[in-house]
């Protein structure tokens, strides 16, 4: 049998499955991973029950090539009834795998699967496939890996996010020029529509507000700008107004502001601004040095707050800022380049990507920083953390 997430090829001797009710032993057999030490590529023995097996038959793999023992964070991320769906490359495409706490596995195969977003209520992964020189946004179950189609094959189908009843896919399309955005209901149920058309410029970076809107950025007014508008037909409505770089709007859970990247002062700081278009304001405060950056602001599921990748001198750190105080907790202190949180649905966890092993994987800390536990231990890299929860 040929476990995908490692990329070997395991032959595991065939067992009876005990009659219902009773208990029995694990069967265990030993199988070669690579360890992610620098061990000269000799491989690590790791055993496998061979009735941890997934819906799909795939065995669910140990994530760890050393012992770790049920407690602290990933008990509590586990009792939680929390799993992270995060991309691997490990079988040289990006991949779309999961872990519950305990095990992973991956959901999906060659070719290239790029993940998007979560549908937690609908327990898929949008996803898009790349084959050849056409992308395909997919749905891929969390728990079966049994896959549907979403949209057609298209030139371009990606930076897909799903509304948040989980009805609509907004994503970057070939469609009428080469930087269209869609949009079409996430059961496949009908063709693809663009929207967010503005003068001869494309639109890009979408994404949908809890009522149901649609942000994004165009450049027909010479520099990246900030827009909103309905999906009803009516006409998008400027947000931002600055003469250098407004992009990469992400509305709160709550609907009532968004967060936003800006170089208006000469290089990228996070702002935070009201969906009417009022009350925009820096959402770091203090004295920065003009090298270090702001990027990729995620809300707290509370909406009070942002998570932040912040580099300064060079690394980067994990900040998680008050909306109101402005007040900044530093979750993250390395070593290494800490980037791209991601916060648990219920606040108490943040995941993220972290080389400070030697190259990207992902780990998870608690929201106030501590017990950071890395999460995958592969060579290669594995990045784009989302959380979901346990079936």
């Amino acid at each position: 049998m040929r476990l995908t997430s490692l990329g070997l090829m395991v032959l595991l001797a065939a067992c009876k499955e005990p009659p219902k009710g009773e208990a029995h032993d694990a069967a265990v057999v030993v199988v070669p991973v690579p360890s992610p030490r620098n061990d000269g590529g000799r491989a690590a023995a790791l055993p496998v029950a061979l009735d941890a097996v997934g819906d799909a038959g795939v065995p669910l793999l140990p994530l760890f090539s050393e012992p770790r023992l049920a407690s602290g964070l990933l008990a509590d991320v586990r009792a939680a009834g929390l799993i992270v769906v995060f991309a691997s490359e490990r079988s040289g495409a990006p991949q779309v795998h999961r872990w519950d706490g305990e095990f992973e596995r991956a959901l999906t195969a060659e070719p290239a699967h790029h993940l998007q977003d979560l549908a937690v209520k609908h327990r898929e992964a949008l996803v898009s496939r790349v084959d050849g020189e056409t992308e395909q946004l997919v749905a891929v179950n969390l728990d079966d890996a049994g896959v549907r189609v979403v949209g057609p094959r298209m030139e371009k189908a990606h930076g897909a996010v799903v509304s948040a009843d989980e009805r609509l896919v907004a994503f970057e399309a070939s469609l009428k020029d080469a930087a269209s955005i869609a949009v079409m209901p996430f059961d496949g149920s009908g063709a693809p529509t663009a929207v967010a058309q503005l003068g001869q410029t494309g639109s890009f970076q979408p994404a949908l507000t809890l009522d149901g809107r649609l942000v994004f950025t165009n450049s027909s007014t010479g520099d990246p700008e900030l827009y909103v508008q309905t999906l009803d037909g009516g006409a998008p409505t400027q947000l931002t107004a600055f003469h250098l770089e407004d992009f990469g709007a992400v509305p709160a859970p709550d609907g009532q502001r968004f967060a936003f990247v800006s170089n208006r002062e000469g290089t990228d700081r996070i702002f935070v601004q009201r969906l009417d278009g009022r009350n925009v304001s820096r959402l770091m405060a203090g004295p920065r040095a003009q090298d270090d950056t702001e990027r990729d602001p995620v809300w707290m599921p509370d909406s009070k707050s942002v998570l932040v990748t912040v580099r300064v001198k060079g690394v980067s750190r994990i900040a998680r800022v008050d909306v109101g105080t402005h007040k900044t907790l530093w979750t993250s202190t390395g070593p290494g380049n800490d980037q791209l949180p991601r916060p648990s649905p219920d606040g108490r966890f943040i995941a993220f990507v972290s080389d400070r092993m030697g190259n990207p994987d992902v780990f998870i800390m608690r929201a106030n920083g501590n017990d950071a536990t890395r999460v995958t231990s592969d060579s290669a890299p594995e990045y784009g953390p989302r959380w979901s929860t346990l079936r």
